[in-house]
């Protein structure tokens, strides 16, 4: 039985009934976010949540598979996955109450400096991953700062201007900028295993405690990478880069010009998405570094 007011299809009725084993009570939809999401509360009282993508062209097996990939492979706290196809996916609903808060930002900060001890051979992935429904390429590479310009700025800046949004003679200074990055990016000891998506909606809390990561976009990269925000502040505070710092010290130079650097790519992202708001703040990075 559904609400009236908000049912499922039948077709997704049946999905989560043959994954769960149990009888769908009730929807409603969730706000938010790039999918058109339900929580759903099933017969034996416990709930999930449903993801179907607006867009027909989005996956939403990919991000069952980076669920599933961090539930079985680290200790990262993560939803269980039932169902994941590209029609929708169906996990476990996570009661929270908050996002990160300065109380819960050195949990957060174990977590994920934990995650990064995880290394690879390689930087990439084994498929490509979504960040934002935005598909993002991982082809295994032996260095670090060529798969970001490659795979990263230059391959997001090109959506941007595919997408109209990006001015061409902006393009033009991202590609002088891409011809001398390596003068300011180094690589990394080892890649680290990235969550590739930490924002204040993509971490939650339950009485400034974690209880789960959700939406990840995961990659082996270098693990200061994980650290990048499109906004005008980074939703990650002192009390979380203290702790973080403590466990893994930062290399020299992140904080004064990497991250900006590599705040290029979820600005161009955003840029994609939903036009210039960020252009002034991806300019003033090209100008800071002469392009």
């Amino acid at each position: 039985m559904q609400v009236e007011n908000n049912p499922l299809s039948a077709k997704v009725t049946r999905i989560v009934e043959s994954s769960t084993g149990k009888l769908v009570l009730s929807a409603a939809t969730l706000a938010g976010g790039f999918s058109d999401a339900k929580h759903v509360v099933l017969s034996d009282g416990s709930q999930v949540v449903v993801k179907l993508f607006k867009d027909s062209g989005s996956d939403l097996a990919i991000e069952g598979a980076t669920m599933d990939y961090l539930k079985r492979h680290t200790q990262l706290p993560m939803p269980e996955v039932f169902y994941s196809g590209s029609d929708a996916l169906v996990h476990e609903y996570i009661v929270a109450d908050g996002t990160l808060s300065r109380d819960s930002e050195p949990e957060a900060a174990e977590h994920l400096a934990k995650l990064h001890e995880i290394t690879s051979d390689f930087y990439g992935f084994e498929f490509d991953t979504l960040r934002a429904g935005i598909r993002q390429p991982n082809p295994k590479t032996q260095k670090w700062v060529p798969f970001f310009v490659q795979n990263r700025l230059l391959y997001m800046a090109g959506l941007a201007l595919e997408s109209g949004n990006l001015p061409v003679e902006t393009m033009a200074r991202i590609e002088r900028f891409a011809e001398k990055a390596d003068a300011y990016l180094d690589e990394p000891a080892k890649p680290s295993l990235l969550h590739g998506d930490i924002t204040s909606s993509t971490v939650l809390c339950y009485q400034g405690k974690i209880r789960a990561f959700v939406d990840p976009a995961i990659y082996f990269g270098d693990s200061e990478f994980e650290f990048v925000f499109h906004g005008t502040q980074s939703s990650l505070g002192k009390a979380f880069f203290d702790r973080y710092n403590a466990l893994r010290p930062f290399r020299a130079g992140f904080f004064e010009y990497r991250q900006s650097i590599y705040n290029l790519y979820p600005m161009l992202l955003n840029v994609k998405l939903f036009g210039a708001e960020c252009l002034p703040r991806i300019n003033a990075v090209l100008s800071r570094f002469g392009c």
